[in-house]
């Protein structure tokens, strides 16, 4: 669901007004997690990103701190939670996943806590194969390599909340609890939504329950910092939820934690709320009014909810209060969004895909029963060479879950149908993870249903218990009609698996060398040296008065060859040396030399234009992303500055781009270049590879001197 903008006039909604909707605060707001971005190639008509799990030291709002194990987007910092991923029903989608983490061996221990840097991903609620290279969470990846995974989402897929997160048998619970976990969403663009529900502006809200006391679990040695145990809603602790007053919002509503039973989720008594979907599934009738404001959710449960406030209230898991809502009667209010059919009070039937239809009459080929128990299911421990079950793909499957209410079950790939009311469970609607017994169906047979032949994992969703054991998975043999794991795109050099820099084992970089310091004026030296490594991923410029003692000056990105050292001191000489750095380390140092720079008036008429300095920079260009700048000095060899030329020079980083020429430099010497695309920007460098005076007066300079953020 995309938040609309529409001129159609609807039905006006009774809107109740309190005196004592306040203005939001300016701090502590609690902001939408980065949005993952995918690149489409027209030729293979497939969609292609790469995520990374990395380690990071995150300092959240309230000044405490977590160093632990997060995703991101290549190029961007990792965060809690990760990046949002949106894909749509009927595209293929190749997700690129590199582990960044150093190098462990596996631990040949099962059903144990161990491998802390060992990784994968799991797509939680998603309608998909569990066989590699799709959402197979028996694969694996250790510290220093990557695969990638292929997603077809079929075209009948109901649009949703979903998430992704960490599934390593033996690390789940660690790295979930410490924060490997981003939101998914399937666009429900096509799923026959009421104009005036579309219309509804989306919030995606992760409540998430991080504890760095699991630090140490399974041999752990990185999980640290001085957050105490709690929840946090988008990674803000204690935060302050914006909305307009009186206004309806749809939030997608994610529990992320790794050993939550279930939990009232309450919003407080000044809002109305109305619960939407369920666990990725729109409720066949919606939408069901929530007359106490209060939901039951375990770890891994989503809710898609309608929210209208007429004052400032609460948001509650369990009793703490997680973050407040301020409704703001400063904010416009769009009254043509609501949850209700066209005349603004009923329900309205969702469409539904043949995999999520009513099954409750429907004659049962297959029954099962499940029994939850601690650390296992029916009595074992699993054991990827013994499915629990081998069922055939020819009818309705009717599984009798035992246990599940303290040891909640969840099933990868099939959502499943509640028979009866089950606790907090409602006969008829669909769920992928319950905290109840219940039985429950779903169909098997693909002349009626979408169904995928392969692995079924399921689990208990308190993960310290299914890291040891409670863990077990239904094998669907192939069958007409049944769809089997994806393939890649022809010819584009996908592979289930792969070194990353040269193998697990990650060395530092070769050492640059060649160092040379050029004096071009009285006040810049310019430097250049040889790019001997492959893998590093930035560059350390270090200067020195004495040649001795050295300070870092610059850091830049990987494969630069030269800086320009600009405000330096008639007359003087600097010293400087180089070095590489990657995950392994540091480098060794280059060659150490020198310059002396220019004095003040002397050295003649001027010859030639260089670079003065180069200062990069970003603009906000909307939706998080920014724009490339760099603002460029152009001075003669005797350090003036030169009016009416031209630079031409290079963009490279999280934005690549060519700039051909510049507008001329003002009487400051002064010229600014921009790139024309975005993105989500952490690394940036522009290098001046040429500059032409053209006066005509003055000599070209051609070479390579960069500036970085």
């Amino acid at each position: 669901m995309k938040k609309i903008l529409s001129g159609i006039l609807y039905l006006a909604l009774a809107i109740p007004v309190f005196a004592n909707a306040t203005s939001c605060p300016s701090t502590d707001v609690v902001t939408d997690a980065p949005q993952f971005q995918w690149s489409y190639d027209s030729a293979g008509d497939y969609y292609s990103g790469t995520l990374i799990m990395d380690e990071v030291t995150i300092t959240l709002n309230n000044g405490e701190t977590l160093t632990t194990r997060a995703y991101a987007q290549a190029g961007s910092a990792p965060s809690v939670p990760g990046p949002t991923i949106t894909m749509a029903p009927d595209k293929k989608y190749v997700l690129k996943f590199e582990n960044r983490l150093a190098y462990q061996p596996l631990s040949s221990d099962h059903n144990v806590f161990k491998d802390p840097n060992v990784t994968n991903l799991h797509t939680h609620g998603l309608h998909t194969t569990g066989d590699t290279p799709g959402d197979d969470v028996t694969r694996i990846f250790e510290g220093r390599t990557g695969g990638d995974y292929v997603f077809d989402i079929t075209s009948d897929h109901m649009g949703g909340t979903f998430w992704l997160h960490a599934h390593h048998h033996g690390s789940t619970y660690l790295q979930i609890s410490s924060g490997a976990f981003g939101m998914l969403v399937i666009d429900d663009a096509n799923d026959g939504i009421p104009a005036n529900v579309a219309a509804m502006e989306e919030r995606l809200l992760t409540m998430a329950y991080l504890d760095p006391s699991v630090a140490g679990t399974g041999g752990d040695m990185l999980v640290s910092g001085t957050l105490n145990p709690g929840w946090n809603v988008n990674g803000t602790v204690d935060g302050n939820i914006c909305m307009p007053a009186n206004t309806w919002q749809h939030w997608r509503m994610l529990v992320a934690a790794a050993d939550v039973k279930a939990k009232d989720v309450v919003v407080g008594d000044q809002c109305e709320v109305a619960l939407l979907a369920r666990d990725g599934v729109w409720r066949t009738m919606v939408p069901k009014d929530l007359t106490t404001n209060t939901l039951s959710l375990t770890g891994g449960s989503r809710a898609d909810i309608a929210v209208r406030c007429s004052a400032d209230s609460t948001l509650t898991v369990g009793n703490t209060v997680v973050a407040n809502i301020y409704a703001d009667s400063s904010l416009p209010t769009n009254n043509a969004a609501h949850p209700y059919a066209a005349d603004g009070s009923s329900q309205w039937a969702s469409f539904r895909p043949s995999y999520l239809r009513d099954l409750r009459n429907e004659p049962v080929t297959n029954f099962e029963t499940v029994n939850m128990g601690a650390r296992t299911i029916n009595g074992s421990k699993f054991d990827i060479n013994e499915p629990t079950f081998i069922t055939q793909a020819d009818g309705v499957q009717e599984w009798n879950v035992k246990g599940a209410t303290n040891h909640p079950f969840h099933l990868h790939v099939f959502h499943f149908q509640a028979q009866t009311d089950c606790g907090a469970y409602e006969a008829g609607e669909y769920y992928d993870t319950i905290a109840a017994s219940c039985n429950v169906r779903f169909d098997l047979n693909p002349q009626t249903s979408t169904v995928f032949d392969g692995k079924t994992v399921f689990h208990c969703h308190l993960l310290d218990h299914e890291d040891q054991g409670a863990m077990g998975y239904m094998l669907v043999q192939p069958a007409p009609g049944t769809i089997p794991a994806p393939t890649y795109p022809t010819g584009a050099g996908f592979m289930e698996k792969y070194e990353l820099d040269g193998g697990p084992a990650p060395t530092v970089p070769a050492d640059p060398s060649g160092l040379a310091a050029n004096a071009v004026s009285s006040s810049q030296i310019n430097l250049s040296w040889a790019d001997n490594a492959t893998d590093e991923d930035a560059y350390q410029v270090e200067q020195s008065s004495d040649g001795i003692n050295f300070s870092v000056i610059a850091v830049l990105s990987a494969d630069s060859t030269g800086y320009s050292d600009t405000g330096l001191s008639e007359s003087t000489e600097y010293f400087y040396q180089v070095n590489a750095s990657n995950a392994a380390g540091n480098s060794g140092y280059s060659n150490v030399t020198s310059a002396t720079t220019d004095a003040v008036g002397g050295g003649g008429d001027p010859v030639s234009v260089e670079v003065g300095s180069i200062v990069v920079s970003t603009a906000n260009a909307g939706k998080g992303k920014k724009t490339g700048v760099a603002d460029i000095v152009v001075v003669d060899d005797l350090g003036n500055p030169v009016q009416g030329a031209v630079v031409s020079g290079e963009f490279s980083g999280d934005i690549n781009e060519i700039i051909s020429a510049s507008s001329a430099t003002n009487a400051n010497g002064q010229t600014s270049v921009g790139t024309t695309q975005s993105a989500k920007v952490r690394r940036l460098t522009f290098c001046v590879t040429g500059i032409v005076d053209t006066n005509g007066i003055l000599s070209s300079f051609s070479g390579s001197v960069c500036g970085s953020l």
